[in-house]
């Protein structure tokens, strides 16, 4: 029987893991295993690589991969090139902008419909968000002091169907874009900063006989933007940081009978703000225990123009009427204890991991009043709420890691949502690391 070394065990298992990443590539929680065990916390990992790509030259030779029960997962690989650059790929990053996305696949999906009941019968599947590929290509030099990571990527789906013998329907939704992040190590601090921008688009048509409806977008900009800092002060690994990503589209029709090109009434904004703290310390030595808190505020916010002689939209007035839907925020408070064993069993190491975190939900926004009427002005008066807020349980988590020569494999379970007695957890990860 033909023997194996271990450089080939390690080859084709680096293989077989970049396979299965790259089958699993569908957009999920950009995380691993032994993250998820310590409930999220801001602790040194390769993952740290899907928000700042520059930290993939901390990882060299690695290759990653995660399954989730309910479908998904992350895959990260990064190899060295030389002392000083590296390439790496990123899968199931998840989508850069998923209000962009969503709402595209909406828009798509109306714009079918409406054409539909014009031109009967037609069947055509609705257009899904859910088959966007999104690959990631990483670029990284180390410099020492100073290191640099691109992220470059395309998130792109489309569709096409020959619906009747004179009817034909294509669609497809693209977002190209790049992110650069950049890292200086000052002393014992580091320091990490990052830019991204994307340009978001959809581009569709419906053909019938000689006549061409058309859809697209007006202007599409995704931008993003943070910085983070780890202090040790006193023993105490402190993790300050920021993060903030802004949409903004907007869609267009046209049609080859009018021969004009006319932007929809509507502009859509979306923001994310993100605020976190940390604080990593080590006890009994091969211990690590974090804690932390973290805030979201997400809004979403619809600007319509006014509009005269409707439907042909000619005429538009210079006041606008702006809907803001809620705007949410979420406090997480979070808990993490890690502990390793060296020479446990067959194992080099064992990790045991726990957590827990606690969420808390306020929602309150902006809606528009009514016009007016009295003065003639067509601005509209905002209306204030603000709902109670809504406190979860305390959610735990627990997790195991082991690690054999070049392999490691860590497990998350989350108790809280177990199912049946046999069934077990509905909710965990899987995660597989290779060096090579």
């Amino acid at each position: 029987m033909r023997s194996f070394s271990k450089t080939s065990l390690k080859t084709a298992a680096t293989i077989t893991l970049m396979c299965i990443g790259a089958a699993l590539a569908q957009f999920n929680t950009p995380t691993n295993a032994r993250v998820s065990a310590l409930s999220g916390a801001h602790v040194s990992d390769i993952s740290g690589a899907y928000r700042y790509p520059v930290l993939m030259t901390g990882y060299l030779n690695h290759v990653q991969t995660t399954w989730v029960p309910s479908g998904g997962g992350g895959f990260i690989g990064v190899k060295s090139i030389g002392d000083i650059f590296s390439i790496g790929v990123l899968a199931n990053q998840g989508l850069m902008s998923p209000d962009f996305t969503y709402d595209a696949s909406a828009d798509l999906n109306g714009f079918l419909s409406s054409l539909q009941t014009n031109y009967p019968p037609q069947q055509v599947d609705p257009f899904d968000s859910n088959n966007m590929v999104i690959p990631h290509l990483m670029l990284g030099v180390d410099l020492g002091m100073f290191a640099l990571g691109a992220d470059l990527f395309l998130e792109y789906g489309s569709y096409g169907e020959i619906t009747a013998d004179t009817t034909k329907y294509n669609a497809s939704i693209s977002h190209p874009g790049f992110r650069l992040s950049g890292k200086i190590d000052l002393s014992a601090v580091e320091i990490l900063a990052k830019f991204g921008l994307g340009f978001p688009s959809i581009d569709a048509a419906i053909t019938h006989d000689t006549v061409t409806f058309t859809r697209s977008s007006n202007e599409g900009l995704y931008m993003e933007m943070g910085a983070e800092a780890d202090i040790p002060l006193g023993g105490v690994d402190l993790i300050l940081g920021i993060c903030y990503t802004q949409n903004n589209y907007r869609f267009m029709s046209s049609s080859n009978i009018l021969g004009i090109s006319l932007p929809d009434a509507e502009t859509y904004t979306s923001s994310l703000f993100n605020a976190y703290f940390g604080a990593e310390f080590n006890f009994l030595e091969t211990a690590v225990a974090m804690l932390g808190y973290s805030i979201y505020r997400y809004s979403n916010t619809t600007v319509t123009d006014l509009i005269l002689a409707y439907p042909l939209e000619v005429l538009r007035i210079s006041g606008q009427r702006s809907v803001t839907d809620p705007v949410n925020y979420s406090h997480i408070i979070y808990a993490g204890v890690e502990n390793a064993w060296d020479k446990a069993w067959i194992f080099d190491s064992f990790q045991l991991r726990g957590g827990a975190r606690y969420v808390i939900n306020t929602t309150g926004g902006e809606a528009s009043g009514g016009a007016d009427t009295t003065t003639g002005s067509h601005r509209f008066s905002p209306t204030n709420y603000s709902l109670p807020a809504v406190h979860s349980r305390i959610i735990p988590t627990v997790g195991v890691g082991v690690s054999k020569s070049f392999a490691t494999l860590d497990l998350s379970l989350n108790p809280m949502a177990w199912n049946e007695l046999f069934n077990g957890p509905g909710v965990g990860m899987i995660t597989a690391t290779i060096k090579f």
